[in-house]
């Protein structure tokens, strides 16, 4: 079980830059320095978080929920491999044991369980509580779908090719307990013949390490951020902060989700897509206050190019804008002048100029000491973005903008956020600080709010050096799904779009997240509000 937060980290951060506040400790080896609170520092951060606190609760009031305890998940794994031939599980309706395709193990396999009122159930015995892997052997002769269900759960979609052949299609870490469980395959397309289930334990899910070293990948940071960073990779692997999106110039999703839960979530992410195409959507300032409230901050930047940030609709070809020329270093006016002796495109000027419109709006954060968690080129990969047509081209854009907003811009407040929905795509880890990825859930069927720890472990083997992010969600993981998956993501965003019902803004919609997991959500254990934030590496 998580530790209780003590104190606000926004307040602790502000007073990081105070003369005399912290005592820093050298131990004479190359280990990361490590800061202490001193008693002074201690009395500060007391009497900051009750004055935050007074004025949060003069300006509105929110219900109260007693926490609920997630507690921890004890494992005790042994090894597994057993074979459930299918013909020998139990027939309902028209499934039938059937011998006539070639290649099946067993005596046979089991045909009809698409038909009406039909099914085959085969009994798995769990002899512990742990993770498993299950295996579909299964053939078809045309292109099948279909879900596969464990004790009456959707565990993940099924699709057979339609070869002809028996195929295997394999379920990673699914946690069981004894002493059996229920395998079906519903949902089914079309004619489908079933030849046997696997059974296997799974270590993938103990063998995930959440120790970090917790340096920015930024050379010189701001004190803030790089202490900002060391906060979190403390917590990560005990703890998923709640995060939200925001509206363009609004708290309207962070209101509407407090005046539900009782709680503000510990991140608020807004979009810098306005000030891309010059406008001022004042959203910098509610960030502002934002963090001063005790809140951390980030923000992500769906780049619109003629109007649109999707390839079909913007026409804009990324490729005329890459060059070799160091466009990172100079000035807009010098590059102007490079691009009259045709030195760079008119697309490389509008690439510089689009990172400089956003530059001058981090900058406001970066006077104000704040560092942010920024997430440029969403989805990258996807070949929905004009950014996303290429990887090479993605690449070159992605260390452009790191590299002017770093070097030319000196911005030093920035923990960069890498978002794609290919793992090929992976910038490096010079060039990111938190991995994250985008999960949307539109089965509206029962899915039990996956932990995703699959997808966690994908980012996990691209990079053990970063921490691993849900950066867009419509669906909130259960939190007792993340504590007995070892599924600690960082934070967990939830969409704008995603949470609001057309009746009304001011109660979250119930098209993805029900009231209930809205409020035990913000109130359980596993999951670090705003109002639970504190500093522990100050503390060690």
């Amino acid at each position: 079980m998580r530790m209780k937060k003590l104190f606000s980290v926004a307040a602790a951060l502000l007073l990081l830059s105070s003369c005399g506040t912290f005592e820093k400790i050298s131990n004479g080896s190359e280990a990361p320095t490590e800061y202490s609170v001193t008693s002074e520092t201690s009395a500060l951060l007391a009497m900051s978080e009750e004055t935050t606190a007074a004025e949060a609760d003069a300006a509105v009031s929110l219900p109260t929920y007693n926490e609920t305890d997630i507690g921890e998940t004890v494992y005790d794994a042994e090894s597994v491999s057993v074979i459930y031939e299918a013909e020998e599980g139990t027939l309902k309706g028209y499934s039938a044991a059937m011998s006539q395709r070639d290649g099946y193990s067993g005596s046979g396999y089991v045909t009809g369980a698409s038909l009406p009122d039909s099914e085959l159930i085969i009994e798995l015995s769990i002899p512990s509580s742990q993770h498993y892997n299950i295996t579909i052997c299964a053939a078809s002769d045309t292109p099948v779908d279909g879900v596969l269900y464990v004790d009456g759960l959707a565990r993940g979609k099924i699709h057979i090719k339609g070869s002809g052949e028996f195929e295997s299609v394999k379920y990673e870490n699914i946690y069981l307990v004894p002493s059996s469980a229920a395998v079906s395959i519903g949902m089914l397309t079309g004619e489908c013949d079933i030849d046997f289930v696997l059974l296997e334990d799974s270590q993938k899910v103990y063998e995930h390490d959440y120790s970090l070293s917790g340096i920015l990948c930024t050379e010189n940071p701001s004190a803030k951020s790089a202490l900002l960073y060391k906060y979190l990779c403390e917590l990560y692997g005990e703890t998923v902060l709640s995060a939200q999106l925001c509206t363009e110039g609004t708290n309207q999703e962070i209101e509407s989700a407090a005046m539900l839960t009782g709680k503000y979530p510990a991140i608020r992410f807004g979009e810098l897509m306005g000030y891309s195409l010059g406008f001022d959507t004042g959203d910098i300032e509610l960030a502002i206050e934002y963090y001063k409230s005790g809140g951390l901050v980030g923000y992500v930047w769906n780049w619109q190019q003629n109007g649109s940030c999707r390839y079909d609709e913007s026409g804009f070809e990324l490729k005329n804008a890459v060059t070799d020329h160091d466009a990172a270093h100079l000035s807009y006016e010098r590059l102007c002048e490079v691009a009259e002796g045709g030195g760079v495109s008119k697309e490389c000027l509008e690439i510089v100029n689009g990172i400089d419109l956003i530059a001058a709006q981090l900058k406001k954060l970066k006077e104000n000491d704040i560092p942010v968690l920024f997430r440029p080129l969403p989805e990258a990969g996807n070949g929905e973005f004009w950014w996303g047509q290429d990887k090479s081209d993605y690449l070159w854009l992605y260390k452009l903008i790191y590299t002017r907003l770093i070097e030319y811009h000196k911005l030093d407040n920035i923990i960069w956020v890498w978002n794609a929905q290919n793992v090929d795509w992976y910038v490096g880890d010079d060039y990111c600080d938190i991995m994250s990825l985008d999960i949307y859930d539109f089965s509206g069927g029962e899915w039990d709010n996956q932990s995703h720890i699959n997808a966690m472990l994908r980012l996990y083997n691209l990079s053990q050096t970063k921490p691993c992010s849900i950066s867009e969600c419509n669906v909130l993981p259960s939190p007792a799904n993340v504590v007995k998956d070892d599924a600690f993501w960082m934070y967990t965003c939830v969409c704008s779009s995603s949470i609001f019902g057309e009746e009304s803004a001011d109660v979250p919609s119930k098209d993805f997240i029900s009231q209930a997991e809205w409020i035990m959500f913000y109130n359980c254990s596993a999951v670090t509000t705003r109002e639970e934030l504190i500093e522990l590496s100050l503390t060690k």
